[in-house]
């Protein structure tokens, strides 16, 4: 195996790194109840890509495609809808981590089903392009995340510093509050990120379903037109 070609078990490997919980798709506070293992959370999947239209549909609500992928699934439909999600933040993930060219082959068990979900045509829909981009603010997080690091000439002990009465305690000190200071900007970097991501889904999600509407109406409107035509 290349370099490049990088097993899903190594993929899992660094992302357990960054959360754990993202890899499979759960969270922290998911129901104990809840169970999803392999073959359920393919199940999920089969039948989300069987009832595509019906997500896309504005005539259709999210909710009652939901209950019936979940009467199948066997857990709630919250649970299913939160599942998803998870496993689509996922997804993106590693679609931004091939677009940085970190890797070439992707092993993930479930990324060719999400490819046929979100990739219409060779091209991806709307929502999930604007997620593969290239972010400055995540690149400005590293930035800031690598800055926090003490380095090793602030470890190390300066004599002409301890002789003007500085000790290391307060050079470890001052260190400890830098790294906090900027483990702070880093979160609130991340969770505005988050934020906005989650507001342009959703706009994404209107402007969508108002295409799907008017799509719909100039249907009708032809059909109308026709029968004008025909009489």
């Amino acid at each position: 195996m290349s370099a490049q070609d990088v097993e899903y078990l190594e993929t899992e490997e660094v992302y357990m790194q960054l959360n754990q919980s993202e890899v499979t798709g759960t969270d922290v506070g998911d129901d104990q109840d809840d169970h999803w293992d392999n073959n359920s959370t393919k199940t999920l999947l089969d039948l989300y890509l069987q009832n595509l239209d019906k997500f896309r549909s504005s005539k259709v609500k999210k909710k009652t495609v939901w209950a019936e992928i979940a009467h199948a699934v066997g857990n709630s439909p919250e649970s299913c809808d939160k599942k998803f999600r998870n496993l689509k933040q996922t997804y993106v993930r590693l679609l931004k981590r091939r677009n940085r060219n970190e890797i070439v082959m992707i092993k993930w068990p479930y990324f060719e089903i999400f490819e046929q979900i979100y990739s219409e045509n060779g091209e991806y829909r709307p929502d999930i392009q604007v997620k593969i981009q290239d972010n400055a603010t995540e690149t400005v997080t590293k930035a800031i995340l690598s800055m926090a690091e003490p380095s090793k000439f602030e470890q190390e002990p300066d004599m002409g510093e301890n002789s003007n009465g500085q000790s290391e305690e307060s050079k470890r000190k001052l260190n400890r509050r830098r790294y906090t200071d900027f483990r702070k900007v880093a979160l609130e970097m991340r969770n505005r990120q988050r934020t906005v991501e989650e507001k342009l889904d959703k706009l994404i999600n209107i402007v969508q379903e108002s295409n799907n509407i008017q799509r719909e109406r100039n249907i009708l409107f032809q059909q109308f037109l026709n029968s004008l035509n025909q009489t």
